[in-house]
């Protein structure tokens, strides 16, 4: 997508005769945002010293933030800041989502156990939590982690019955069940051998048996060339059978599988190589019919020829870039049965609501402005949303506003023309902030978000309550270290 060109400034600053510096200050005016790089060309660089070229400001205050001169070889000067320093004392924090008693769960990635993904439950005081209060919900010798697309996302789904995962090892899905007990497998060895399907972004069918998710088959071998890899939409029986019944086939690459509210209708993304889903995608909707169980034989396949769903936005049937460059992702049903997605159709990730009337076919821009609704990288993995729903129905929403570089909430109601509210810092909200999930308890809105000077971590805001207000709640950090603000 066009945007503007940034500015490139180099300055050459002389401390002495051997030792130059070279700032180079890359701004860039459509996201505020300033790169500088320091390129000594001397054998050693003294810290501390006033810079001779004391008309440049930046580079004055760059000297003067040392608190006594030191000498070391370039590329040798110590920092407080190392990578063991980074990786050591914290997780990595995604996957949030609240189950139906408005429990709140969220993926940690473990440096310290070789990159390990595990679902955890926010739990503080439960016997075993950890710093961040929570507990493991998947088995110690699980690694949540699905290889669809190699980008991966998407690994784990919240039931009644408890977590379904993607185990990393097999690409099997289990069920880790709500009570506590042994992880039970949904794909079991009798079907297929390990490695075979892969499977991601799944969701539940309004009944409790059924996934739907996109799987990956990479042939009885596991070593399917990629251009032979099938890639499609599936139902899976969750009574431990393995029985599948493919929902869509027949395009290169699926994404976003999503059910309406009463199960009868299923959206989806799809697209063709070469195109990249931030490219060119097609977003498609087909009635459902009953889904294969173990009992009973499920619909016609013929049915699932991707051919003949209705196309709600997006490129042509044949994948082509009818409409030029865009790209549709994240489509999700409202309470209403309207269905929501962004495009980039206007140049930037607006959301489009598409009534059911008429088989979504007369969808409208309800934020129709120049900024980014996607979050901060659309279609890179599975599970991205930058939007959510109400229990009450009203759609929330965030972005980055471009003056302040601070996140955003809008909030709107599900009609084609909303009148938008807008909630941010001031309303006490975090300085950057997304992954909207509201509790099915007590109707606080959680999300992940930090700030330049705090590490991410899980919030909890009631600024949208009856009579709530105030600063969000930090309720779990990602990181236990902090920096010393002289540096």
């Amino acid at each position: 997508k066009a945007r503007s060109r940034p500015e490139i400034v180099t300055q050459r600053h002389t401390s002495g005769p051997e030792d130059h510096v070279t700032v180079v200050s890359v701004g860039h005016s459509s996201t505020h945002c300033m790169l500088t790089l320091a390129a000594v060309m001397a054998p050693s660089l003294r810290l501390g010293t006033p810079a001779r070229a004391a008309s440049n400001q930046g580079a004055a205050r760059m000297s003067s933030s040392a608190a006594a001169s030191t000498s070391a070889p370039y590329g040798s000067w110590p920092s407080a800041v190392t990578a063991k320093f980074i990786t050591t004392s914290g997780v990595r924090i995604g996957g949030l989502g609240c189950d139906d008693s408005g429990s709140v769960y969220w993926l940690e990635g473990r440096p310290q156990e070789g990159g390990r993904q595990v679902v955890v439950k926010y739990a503080p005081g439960a016997e075993g939590a950890s710093e961040r209060g929570a507990v493991d919900a998947t088995p110690k010798d699980a690694n949540v982690r699905t290889r669809v697309h190699e980008y991966g996302g998407g690994a784990h789904l919240l039931t009644p019955k408890g977590v379904v995962y993607s185990d990393f090892k097999s690409q099997r899905l289990f069920l880790a069940p709500a009570g506590g007990g042994d992880a039970v497998c949904l794909t079991p060895e009798s079907a297929w051998p390990d490695g075979q399907y892969r499977f991601a972004d799944a969701r539940l069918t309004p009944d409790g048996r059924h996934l739907v998710c996109v799987r990956e088959d990479h042939s009885p071998t596991a070593d399917a060339k990629p251009s032979a890899v099938l890639n499609e939409v599936v139902s899976v029986a969750l009574d431990g059978s393995g029985a599948m019944t493919v929902l869509a086939t027949g395009a290169d690459f699926y994404a976003a599988p999503r059910l309406s509210p009463d199960g009868r209708t299923l959206a989806y993304i799809t697209w063709e190589h070469p195109s990249m889903p931030w490219d060119a995608t097609t977003l498609r909707v087909r009635p459902l019919g009953p889904l294969a169980t173990a009992e009973g034989a499920g619909e016609d396949e013929t049915a699932a020829s991707t051919a003949g769903h209705a196309r709600v936005a997006g490129a042509d049937a044949e994948g082509c870039m009818s409409d030029g460059d865009i790209s549709v992702q994240q489509p999700a049903f409202s309470p209403s049965g309207a269905l929501y997605f962004i495009s980039d159709e206007s140049g930037f990730w607006n959301l489009y609501r598409a009534p059911p009337d008429g088989g979504y076919a007369s969808a409208v821009n309800v934020l129709p402005r120049p900024t980014d609704f996607g979050g901060g990288s659309p279609g890179w993995q599975f599970g991205q949303q930058g939007f959510a729903f109400l229990q009450d129905g009203r759609v929330v929403a965030t972005y980055v506003d471009r003056g302040s570089g601070q996140s955003r909430l809008v909030l709107l109601d599900d009609v084609a023309a909303p009148t938008p509210s807008e909630f941010g810092s001031e309303e006490g909200l975090p300085f950057f902030f997304g992954s909207l999930v509201e509790s099915s308890d007590d109707g606080a809105l959680y999300m992940l978000g930090g700030s330049p000077q705090r590490a991410s971590g899980v919030y909890r805001w009631s600024g949208l309550l009856p009579g709530g207000g105030g600063a969000a709640e930090m309720i779990a950090c990602s990181s236990s270290s902090e920096i010393d603000e002289s540096l």
